[in-house]
């Protein structure tokens, strides 16, 4: 491959290299068709592609190898933060969830996402006394936590009072009624992991839609959360 570029230094997934990448490894066929894609989806074409071509590179395990060979940003927190955004948008695609892509798509949500999830992994304690962020024994945080091996995460994963988990779930936009469904699969996870009965439930959201409250009336231990943006300005 002509590195002609620092690709290394590129801080947004090169979907450019990626293609050539993965041609280079015989999936030339798949490549041609995801460039080829005309999807009616509301997020940019570019990003749907990014989107894919991660759900390439993780089907046939060639992450790791494009990450170390071309893209050296992948393996810091944004570069992450970004594989995992992309993937949210692959995984709202072909669910056809257009509430989950409101906040999968390339913009200012990217922005607040990541934000709120540093602040509230940073400031636990706003949600409830006692909370902290999960830390395993190895020291790798409870952000972003993987509970199984198709790349589902948690957002941000914690520890009450009384030892509990709990598992804090964060919406930009609205909360549906659907990530329900979401956070009872993280529950089950994390309870065969941690070989616990008891594991807590926070969904965070810029707005808690009626349906969700009436989802999670007759769950226990689901507690819902609305937060508000601010902003200071400090004169200089």
């Amino acid at each position: 491959m002509d590195k002609t570029e620092d690709i290394a230094e590129f801080q947004r997934f090169p979907l450019r290299y990626a293609y050539k990448f993965l041609s280079e490894k015989g999936f030339d066929d798949k490549v041609t068709e995801i460039r080829n894609s005309k999807d009616n989806h509301k997020s940019y074409t570019s990003t749907l592609r990014r989107a894919k071509t991660i759900h390439l590179l993780d089907e046939t395990k060639l992450l790791d190898e494009f990450i170390n060979q071309f893209w050296s940003a992948g393996t810091t927190k944004k570069g992450v933060n970004q594989l995992n955004r992309l993937r949210r948008l692959y995984d709202s695609f072909v669910n056809n969830s257009e509430e989950e892509e409101e906040e999968a798509v390339e913009g200012t949500s990217f922005a607040y996402e990541e934000d709120l999830k540093n602040y509230l992994s940073d400031n636990l304690t706003i949600i409830e006394s006692g909370l902290k962020l999960y830390t395993d024994k190895d020291g790798k945080e409870g952000i972003e936590y993987s509970v199984d091996s198709n790349h589902k995460r948690i957002d941000i994963l914690a520890i009450d009072k009384n030892k509990v988990p709990v598992i804090i779930e964060l919406k930009v936009s609205k909360g549906y009624e659907r990530v329900i469904g979401q956070t009872l699969y993280y529950k089950s996870c994390i309870k065969k992991i941690f070989d616990t009965d008891t594991v807590r439930i926070i969904i965070v959201a810029r707005e808690i839609t009626d349906q969700l409250k009436l989802a999670s009336e007759e769950i226990k231990d689901v507690e819902l959360f609305e937060y508000n943006l601010s902003i200071k300005l400090d004169k200089v």
